[in-house]
């Protein structure tokens, strides 16, 4: 997923408007069946795994017994690891996995396939683990700290802390070997959401920030890894109201994009040209062909996109379906998980 429509850059703060048109892309995207789950299952993220299939990951079994206004009772369940061979799913062991809890993030890249997930399903990571060809063995965190962040490919392999344990403990750090080397940016007050490179020496990073003096609103933040360090980097001329970059999909040095809601932002090199998005987007990916897809699972716009002569095309899948992830395999293969009808989805053109 690491290809892109490149539109045609404008200075700063341009904004060009893509329309977006109803007709369907070519390719029916259609239902792949899944394995047997657990009542209360979800998906929440599907990666591809280097040789044409995909990663999936989630949870099962989820319980809450309710009492008046909250849970007495509670679970998250049973995490959800599986692999797409091309004819079926597979599944492998999570070794050192204890408990309950669920699958949350599933990247893959570089080589390398790591899973993060925690028992609650609060948006933070406090397990790792990454694949060894035939299973998923435990990697330590950096510290006692949760994990708001996990990415891995070309650029490394990244996590993101969600606060200083002790006051000393760097914020964001790379897997160097068998250890976590801290990289912070240069304001440690950084909030980084996202990290991807197309080397490493070429890496991306875009997250939110407080003001200099503190008592302002946050802004939005993009950085630049050159291998040794952190510089920051010109920032999309994006509304007033939009305090943060939520994913960075780089494509080369000049070729760069960001994903801020309902706003995306390209980077030829020399300036950012900010462009609305088809809708509130949660994903965006990049096939071996050069075409953008957006997933947009909120609101009316709850569709699959996909960016195509200028335009933002309107891809059917199947009624109901609300997609959160999408990831991209081959020339033209797309992937997404989210749900249908209250129940787990998987999607693909394949």
């Amino acid at each position: 997923m690491r290809r892109s429509f490149v539109l045609a850059a404008a200075v700063g703060a341009a904004l060009l408007a893509l329309p977006v048109t109803a007709h369907a892309a070519e390719g029916d995207v259609h239902s792949v069946s899944l394995p047997f789950f657990w009542p209360r299952a979800e998906l929440d993220d599907v990666a591809p795994d280097g040789a044409g299939g995909v990663w999936i990951g989630g949870g099962q079994g989820a319980y809450c017994v309710a009492w008046i206004d909250y849970c007495a009772l509670y679970s998250a369940g049973n995490p959800v690891v599986r692999r797409w061979t091309g004819t079926s799913w597979k599944e492998y062991p999570i070794n050192g996995w204890t408990g309950n809890g669920l699958i949350a993030r599933v990247v893959s890249g570089g080589g390398q396939t790591w899973i993060g997930g925690g028992a609650y399903d609060s948006g933070y990571l406090d397990r790792l683990f990454v694949f060894d060809g035939s299973a998923f063995k435990k990697v330590d965190k950096p510290s006692t700290s949760a994990v708001s962040m996990l990415s891995t490919g070309p650029g490394g392999t990244w996590v993101a802390q969600a606060a200083y344990p002790d006051g000393t403990q760097p914020r964001l750090l790379k897997r160097e070997g068998s250890t976590w080397t801290g990289r912070d940016l240069p304001d440690i007050r950084t909030i980084v959401n996202d990290v991807q490179g197309t080397s490493a020496s070429d890496v991306w990073a875009v997250g939110s920030r407080p003001s200099e003096s503190g008592s302002g609103p946050w802004r939005p933040v993009v950085a630049h890894f050159d291998g040794t360090s952190w510089t920051m980097a010109p920032t999309p001329a994006l509304p007033s109201d939009v305090t943060s970059i939520g994913q960075v999909l780089p494509l080369g040095p000049d070729d760069v994009w960001a994903v801020a809601g309902y706003h995306l932002a390209h980077w030829d090199g020399d300036d950012w040209t900010v462009s609305p998005a088809p809708g509130p987007v949660t994903d965006l990916a990049a096939d071996g062909s050069g075409t953008l897809w957006a997933a947009t699972p909120y609101g009316e716009e709850a569709r699959l996109y996909r960016l195509s002569g200028g335009a933002w095309q309107a891809v059917a899948v199947p009624a109901g379906t609300r997609l959160t992830d999408i990831t991209a395999t081959g020339s033209s293969t797309i992937w997404g998980v989210g749900r249908a009808n209250d129940a787990p989805v998987a999607v693909s053109n394949f």
